[in-house]
């Protein structure tokens, strides 16, 4: 039961902080002028931070990672959408990013996902 709670509220922190990147990330992106893409360090801090809770609250890594790659799928998909709504500006990837296909999307951000979460996990093992 633990696991599951701590789950549904690492899910709902990581979509949180993948949706505040996507709208404040588009929007300044736009108004100041800066590529969108520099922004995706900080949605690798955000899987990093997920892998490194998950063992520090359940040390189930199958959880972690399941946790984590909706997560992804949610910023390949829904995370994606936004940032082109709010049309984030991306600079000379703009045509390269609206030729990605949905599922190489999602498998790119399931894959992202489970590198960084891996890395946080096992740091948060290591600094034990």
């Amino acid at each position: 039961m633990i696991i599951i709670n701590e789950g549904l509220c690492m899910l709902l922190c990581g979509i949180l902080a993948i949706t505040t990147i996507d709208v404040a990330g588009s929007i300044t992106s736009r108004k100041w002028n800066y590529n969108y893409v520099y922004l995706t360090p900080i949605s690798f801090l955000v899987y990093t931070s997920l892998g490194y809770f998950g063992y520090k609250y359940s040390g189930n890594l199958t959880w972690t990672m399941i946790v984590t790659a909706i997560v992804g799928i949610y910023d390949g998909t829904i995370g994606w959408k936004i940032s082109t709504v709010l049309n984030a500006n991306f600079g000379k990837f703009k045509e390269s990013n609206s030729k990605l296909s949905l599922s190489d999307r999602i498998i790119g951000m399931i894959t992202i996902s489970a590198i960084f979460a891996f890395i946080g996990y096992s740091l948060a093992g290591w600094s034990v």
